[in-house]
């Protein structure tokens, strides 16, 4: 089994975090190209990466403003029946969004790409909220050639 686990403080509030993992605009301001999503438990997630790829999702479980579990139905490699959940806490200061990614079929050599990957995108999604400005696909920061 393969896991990664981040988390990143956002100074923002716990409703506009959460609303990155629960609306069209917000994921595709941080992650994807474009994003078509229907956000209740067994809702679909379609996240569109222009000239690359489509993955999709299904809500496994949604607690507002505290979490989100999703789970890959389609995607290339290491993506598929990948899980992810998304956990939001309000301090005083800020959230902090800790991310866990794991897929039970996967070995860790199949994540040293979400390890590093996963870094630029939360911060993507805290640039979202904080300057209101993400840098998702294909704008996202590259960790190699072809990425």
């Amino acid at each position: 089994m393969a896991k990664v686990k981040h988390q990143v403080g956002i100074d923002g509030t716990i409703e506009q975090v959460f609303s990155t993992l629960t609306t069209n605009e917000g994921f595709a301001g941080w992650w994807a190209s474009s994003a078509t999503i229907s956000p209740e438990i067994g809702g679909k997630i379609a996240l569109t990466f222009d000239n690359l790829t489509t993955l999709y999702f299904e809500y496994q479980d949604i607690l507002e403003n505290e979490k989100v579990a999703i789970l890959c139905t389609g995607g290339p490699g290491a993506w598929q029946d990948s899980e992810l959940l998304f956990e939001l806490v309000q301090a005083s200061d800020q959230v902090y969004l800790t991310l866990t990614h794991t897929n039970e079929a996967s070995s860790e050599d199949d994540f040293l790409y979400f390890s590093t990957k996963w870094t630029c995108y939360l911060l993507s999604l805290r640039d979202f909220v904080e300057i209101g400005r993400g840098r998702p696909y294909p704008n996202d920061i590259k960790i190699h050639v072809g990425d």
